[in-house]
């Protein structure tokens, strides 16, 4: 029966990335899976039903492919503790300092106004990323509610609540209740980005689809959303850091 230390002699996986290796058997699956991400790792699924001849073979031939991704998933789990952390949104930046996790009670984050101090937690490498989601939220919530009113006021459109909240794919949405969702990760773009959204949304309040109306309205109160909404589409796809959506 095939297991995980068979696999490993078999892929001959360096020492320091042996963590981020797993086998396991399902019973549902059909076929030979090969899985990967930043939080699990590399995993290789087995079937319910497998000749272990036919699962070696296939391994050793995906051996390059698999030692890649493992090297790749090791470098990017690298970027989840940054040393400085920017917020365009804001114009602020500061410089990141490590301390060794020691007492429950001891304060996560020590922030000033340049410099951040942080537990750390060598054993677990996504302690800094959860610790620094916390910290952008707080962020997040003391600025883009201050600036949602500013635009609902200057375009006279009350909005009823907004939330703030990781969200995958999306920047901002309005409901048929006028209530207004944005993305924390919001505060990791440049402020003219941010307006974008923002005006996005609140117009959203006089045309709820994205009708050619709507794109009119908006341009009304917001004639440089095209150019803005370039630029989201590019920090979205390279500027957005590890450590704020693992």
């Amino acid at each position: 029966m095939i297991d995980r230390e068979s696999i490993l002699t078999l892929l001959d996986i360096p020492k320091e990335n042996i963590q981020l290796f797993s086998v396991r058997h399902s019973n549902r699956a059909k076929r030979l899976i090969f899985k990967s991400s930043l939080r699990k790792g590399f995993e290789i699924v087995l079937p319910r039903i497998y000749d272990d001849n036919w699962v070696l073979e296939t391994v050793a031939k995906r051996k390059p492919k698999i030692e890649k991704r493992i090297t790749e998933i090791q470098d990017d789990r690298k970027v989840l503790k940054p040393t400085s952390i920017v917020l365009p949104s804001t114009g602020n930046t500061w410089k990141v300092n490590y301390r060794e996790f020691s007492d429950e009670s001891s304060e996560a984050i020590i922030q000033t106004s340049t410099k951040l101090e942080i537990t750390e937690k060598p054993e677990d490498v996504f302690w800094v990323p959860f610790l620094l989601q916390k910290w952008l939220q707080n962020k997040a919530l003391e600025y883009l509610p201050k600036r949602l009113d500013d635009v609902s006021t200057k375009l006279k459109l009350p909005y009823n609540k907004v939330r703030i909240k990781r969200q995958k794919t999306i920047w901002g949405s309005c409901s048929i209740k006028r209530n207004i969702n944005l993305n924390r990760n919001l505060m990791l773009m440049p402020p003219e980005v941010v307006d974008y959204v923002l005006h996005h949304e609140i117009v959203h309040l006089k045309v709820l689809s994205h009708s050619p109306k709507f794109w009119k309205e908006l341009e009304k109160s917001f004639p440089n959303f095209r150019e803005s909404r370039r630029q989201l589409n590019h920090f979205e796809n390279f500027t957005i850091p590890g450590w704020s959506l693992i």
